[in-house]
C-alpha cells in the first residue's frame, strides 16, 4: 500500500516533543497580528474603499499556509566576523546526542567556493545539523527555503531540494550575516521551511524514533560510507523498501 503520511522523526528523544517541526500556519511572523489588526480596523472604517493593504496579498499568506517549519533545536551563540565564524554550544553533550558535530562550517575553499554570498555576510556558509530525518510518499521532494518574511535576519537559510530518497536527513545550510560582535540562536528560533512539491495533501507526523527507525538509521550510517561516491541508487532503493515496508 502506497504511504500516505509524512513523518518526521528525531534520533534524539525529547526534541519532538520540545521543538518539533510544525505547520507552517502555526509559525507566522510577529507582524502578521498587527497587520491583521490594523486591516481590520482599516475595514471597518473604510469598508469597500479600502483597496490596498499586506493582509490582501495571496502570494505571502498562501506562503505562511504551506508547508513545515524547522526550528534550532539548541541554543547557539555565533562569534562573527568578515573572515568567518566562530561558535559556542551550552554543552558538548549535543554533538554526543547526535552522534556528530552539530555545527559545520562549509569554507570559502571547499563548498562554499563559488556560491554567491551576500556583502554583508560571512564568507562560511553554516550548516545546522538536526536529529530530524523525514519518511514520506515515494518520489514526493520538498523545497526548502529561508523563513520569508522575518524579522530575524541573523541567519538565513540556503535555498534547495530535499529529496528523502537520497537523503533522509533534515540538515539546514545557510548566511551568517552578523559579522560584527556575537549573537545567540535561541531554541526553537525558525530557521528553515520545507514545501512539499504537490498539491495533494498529506497528513503528517511528528515523533521520537522507533525501533523500525533506527534500523533505518543503521542501514543509511552504513550506505552513507561504505563508498568512495555516494551510492545513490543503493541508497534509494533502500529508502522506498524502508517507506514502503517490503
Amino acid at each position: 500500500m502506497a504511504k500516505k503520511t509524512i513523518e518526521f522523526f528525531s534520533s534524539i528523544e525529547g526534541v519532538a516533543e520540545t521543538f518539533p517541526i510544525r505547520p507552517a500556519r502555526e509559525v507566522l511572523p510577529s507582524w502578521v497580528n498587527d497587520a491583521r489588526k490594523e486591516f481590520f480596523v482599516q475595514q471597518k472604517n473604510q469598508g469597500n474603499a479600502l483597496q490596498h493593504h499586506i493582509t490582501r496579498c495571496p502570494g505571502i499568506f498562501h506562503l505562511f499556509t504551506t508547508g513545515y517549519i524547522i526550528s534550532a533545536w539548541h541554543d547557539l551563540e555565533i562569534i562573527g566576523s568578515k573572515e568567518g565564524f566562530k561558535y559556542n554550544l551550552p554543552d558538548k553533550m549535543v554533538n554526543t546526542l547526535l552522534g556528530k558535530d552539530t555545527i559545520q562550517a562549509q569554507t570559502p575553499d571547499t563548498v562554499a567556493k563559488h556560491i554567491p554570498k551576500r556583502p554583508w555576510s560571512a564568507p562560511s556558509i553554516l550548516k545546522l545539523n538536526t536529529p530530524w530525518h523525514i519518511l514520506a510518499p515515494n518520489g514526493l521532494k520538498f523545497l526548502m527555503i529561508p523563513i520569508p518574511y522575518t524579522d530575524y535576519l541573523d541567519f538565513e537559510a540556503c535555498m534547495g531540494i530535499l529529496d528523502p530518497g537520497y537523503s533522509s536527513e533534515i540538515n539546514v545550510q545557510g548566511y551568517w550575516n552578523k559579522t560584527i560582535g556575537s549573537a545567540t540562536m535561541t531554541a526553537g528560533t525558525p530557521i528553515a521551511q520545507l514545501i512539499p512539491l504537490t498539491e495533494k495533501t498529506y497528513d503528517f507526523i511528528v515523533r521520537d524514533k522507533n525501533e523500525k527507525d533506527e534500523q533505518w538509521l543503521r542501514k543509511f550510517k552504513y550506505l552513507n560510507y561504505m563508498a568512495f561516491q555516494f551510492a545513490r541508487n543503493l541508497i534509494k532503493n533502500a529508502y522506498t523498501k524502508h517507506v514502503e515496508g517490503k
